[in-house]
């Protein structure tokens, strides 16, 4: 299976120059540059290739994927739920990171939901407990993506949020 490079996948430098550490921030799965990919269902091909294009080694994806502003879950686009769905919502279908451990258990990926509501902004006390989720994990020596719907917004948000300088890289 060909890998599938993340849309919009940006690498991330934040910290002092003595703590320094890199994460990267990307597009949800199947969110391309075609406006029409903003709303469309994915298949499960798609988000197969995006999970071998993330980077490695020893991946965690800290996902803000929530709600769009009418209310859909950021998730109904997937065969898996996440973040504010609960399983009664989508009997017989698994969480992320049941999919993730399920079909890609030889990666080791490890997710941190902290669901978020698109276009809105992220309440501080929630972009402190992000930041804590991409320190631990960084210094856990994973490769942490941070995600969003379309791989700017919210996740610009958290990068700002970080202590110290951040500057983009390229990916």
């Amino acid at each position: 299976m060909k890998p599938l490079k993340p849309f919009k996948l940006r690498r991330w430098q934040t910290g002092a120059p003595t703590n320094r550490f890199h994460f990267f921030t990307c597009a949800r799965p199947g969110r391309t540059g075609d406006p029409t990919s903003k709303h469309a269902q994915v298949s499960e091909d798609i988000v197969h290739r995006w999970v071998l294009g993330l980077p490695y080694p020893n991946t965690a994806i800290v996902s803000l994927l929530g709600r769009k502003p009418d209310g859909l879950s950021e998730f109904s686009f997937y065969s898996f739920y996440g973040g504010f769905d609960s399983p009664s919502e989508h009997p017989g279908r698994l969480s992320f990171q049941e999919w993730l451990d399920r079909w890609h258990w030889d990666l080791s990926i490890v997710v941190r939901q902290h669901p978020t509501q698109d276009f809105e902004p992220i309440e501080p006390q929630m972009l402190d407990e992000i930041a804590a989720d991409i320190n631990e994990l960084v210094s856990a020596c994973r490769t942490v993506v941070v995600v969003d719907s379309g791989g700017q917004t919210r996740t610009r948000m958290v990068c700002a949020h970080s202590q110290g300088r951040n500057h983009q890289e390229d990916a």
